[in-house]
């Protein structure tokens, strides 16, 4: 039995020395296996938007992204990054979208190639995706399916690095284009339009509900902003349609409503147009084109260039409380040319 033990003893003492030997191998592995030093990126998919203006073009595509290894370097890595077209269809259709490639000659990718430096994990010059300066080459991107770029990680060169294989998944920078015709720096009409003499025969209708102790919402048509209506919806946003009967050509909105002058202790004409409202125009009362959101107060909502519509539409977001969406209106105009 001795003898027996003493061989068990011999046995594992062999098994151990021959392990020791093994790890003394001159090949090194991090805790997954692998000889290599993964480099990846992770998905940083973006929206943006395009705003297109009869005087400018304003976007806020400004993406940033950085790649990363799985350990310390031990040596200069250089990874490259690319924007792949080739990815739109299979996104599109994955998302039941039809976003188009963004034109070429509108793209700055800066930092491409990025570097992680040795002794490091991340790269030190993250790369950076913006659009061109170029204001003539803008105001083409007018699509209104809107646009893509696909980036993703194309190769990792030096440090023993290779990519990684489950951490590479592209980011996708989606963009809507809207057009805004809409003078944001402008509180009040300055124009040579002149407010509609003859209100006769148009008409406004609400998805909200007239408050009965105010004034009915014809009223909103007499000219007189001491006699107001007040409308509210609860459940949503608070919809005001304006059917003028005939199509007028019109650079400004008038609406304003009472308000008071603690300076005077008077009752004084106030403009009720306010950050977060929208307002569309229509010829038929279905079809709605949108023409901007309001930014601020104002009495006048004003436009950089004229328009020909028969139905304008005010929306009004819904802000919670007890009213949720609502607007007290006392004159609606426009300033027709």
């Amino acid at each position: 039995m001795k003898n027996r033990k003493n061989l068990f003893y011999i046995g594992m003492f062999a098994i151990c020395v021959l392990g020791f030997a093994a790890c003394g191998d001159d090949e090194t592995y991090d805790v997954y296996g692998d000889p290599y030093n993964r480099v990846y990126i992770l998905d940083n998919s973006k929206e943006y938007k395009i705003v297109q203006t009869p005087i400018s073009t304003v976007s806020n595509v400004d993406f940033t992204w950085e790649a990363r290894c799985s350990k310390k370097a031990s040596g200069d890595i250089r990874v490259t990054v690319a924007v792949d077209n080739s990815l739109i269809d299979a996104y599109n259709e994955e998302h039941d979208t039809e976003f188009e490639a963004l034109p070429v000659e509108t793209v700055v990718l800066e930092n491409a190639e990025m570097t992680i430096p040795a002794g490091e994990m991340v790269v030190a010059d993250a790369v950076h995706l913006k659009l061109t300066d170029d204001a003539n080459v803008l105001s083409t991107l007018k699509s209104a399916k809107g646009y893509i770029i696909p980036l993703r990680l194309v190769s990792a060169e030096g440090g023993n690095s290779q990519l990684s294989t489950n951490m590479l998944a592209p980011s996708f920078l989606t963009i809507t284009v809207t057009e805004d015709n809409m003078n944001h720096e402008a509180t009040r009409y300055t124009g040579t339009g002149t407010l509609v003499a003859d209100q006769t025969g148009w008409i406004a209708t609400t998805n909200g509900t007239v408050q009965s102790w105010y004034e009915p919402i014809e009223a909103i048509f007499d000219g007189n902003y001491e006699t107001y209506c007040s409308i509210s919806n609860r459940s949503g946003e608070l919809l005001l349609d304006i059917d003028m009967g005939k199509a007028y050509s019109f650079d400004g909105i008038k609406m304003t409503s009472s308000g008071y002058d603690y300076d005077t202790w008077t009752e004084k004409e106030v403009g009720v147009f306010s950050a977060g409202m929208t307002v569309s125009t229509s010829d038929n009362g279905t079809d709605w084109k949108a023409q901007g959101e309001i930014e601020s107060d104002a009495e006048d909502c004003v436009f950089y260039a004229p328009l020909t519509a028969r139905y304008i539409r005010i929306t009004v977001p819904n802000a919670g409380g007890w009213y949720g969406a609502s607007l007290e209106c006392g004159v609606f105009n426009v300033y027709a040319k």
